[in-house]
């Protein structure tokens, strides 16, 4: 059994694919598996995939192109390590990333899923998502905390919490995940860069953001559910504002709708204690005055 099974779905990133599968097989834990997953790439990476030589790698190609949410179920399916991180085919690991993040799970055995700190440039400023679980569950609510392809889950935890993507929330499966999970697992983040993040316009988050919008509001309001909410079309905007920190503190009106919109979030949490009491009026306050954690 590897110490770490990586899964790596691809489709059509082959301008990109083989920094990726690289940056994985010179990891300084090198007793790992590395599942590739092509969903049927039409652009040569599966071609690239087929000259991979290494032992440590399984190869999947599909026929057809079935989605991302397939691809990522079928490598949880067939992982088989202690360990089970996520990788995407057109970033970067730090080549310590995989043995930084085991150590932190060998050392934290309560915690089921870690993410990591990334750059979206190799020059850039390092981005750090909040470390400690009461932070993320809360933060989860305005946008997903946890570096999707940084990410490193406990298998016994799989095992335990029946882990799987939901086809139901198109291209936010991972948002929808971790905010399913935040009241079952316990989550963390390792402040530390291990990532880099390669923004581009190929991105599901760029190709497909009015249908990833309608995912995450779907989201949103089911957590909100728990607070007693429901929330109308402008309500949700109040929400979306905050999320997205685009409250514009110039305009008075805007600023007093804004406080107003949090101050009911607040009571609301205060009667049915979902979130951390502290840390949510914090999280409300950075997003009214657009300064991010």
């Amino acid at each position: 059994m590897p110490r770490v099974s990586v899964i790596m779905p691809v489709y059509n990133n082959a301008i990109y694919l083989q920094d990726a599968v690289n940056s994985i097989l010179l990891q300084t834990l090198s007793d790992l598996e590395l599942i590739i997953i092509d969903d049927g790439s039409t652009d040569g990476s599966a071609g690239i995939i087929h000259e991979i030589k290494d032992a440590r790698v399984k190869k999947i190609f599909h026929s057809v192109n079935m989605g991302i949410v397939t691809s990522l179920n079928q490598g949880l399916d067939l992982a088989r390590g202690e360990y089970i991180a996520r990788m995407d085919s057109d970033d970067v690991a730090a080549l310590n990333r995989l043995e930084v993040q085991a150590y932190f799970m060998d050392q934290n055995p309560h915690i089921d899923i870690c993410g990591t700190g990334y750059t979206t440039n190799y020059t850039g400023p390092v981005k750090l998502n909040p470390q400690r679980h009461d932070e993320i569950k809360v933060w989860l609510l305005f946008h997903s905390c946890l570096l999707h392809p940084s990410v490193m889950m406990r298998q016994s935890s799989i095992d335990r919490l029946g882990i799987r993507y939901d086809h139901d929330y198109p291209h936010a499966e991972d948002y929808e995940l971790w905010n399913r999970l935040s009241s079952t697992a316990q989550l963390a983040n390792v402040p530390h860069n291990l990532m880099f993040y390669r923004p581009h316009e190929g991105q599901i988050s760029n190709k497909h953001r009015l249908v990833q919008d309608i995912s995450a509001r779907r989201i949103r309001v089911k957590q909100l559910s728990q607070l007693g909410i429901q929330l109308s079309d402008e309500e949700y905007e109040q929400l979306a504002k905050l999320a997205e920190f685009r409250v514009n503190t110039e305009d008075y009106q805007e600023y007093q709708a804004a406080a107003g919109f949090a101050n009911w979030l607040i009571d609301q949490n205060r009667q049915y204690r979902v979130f951390d009491q502290e840390l949510f009026q914090m999280a409300l306050s950075k997003c009214i005055s657009r300064v991010p954690y």
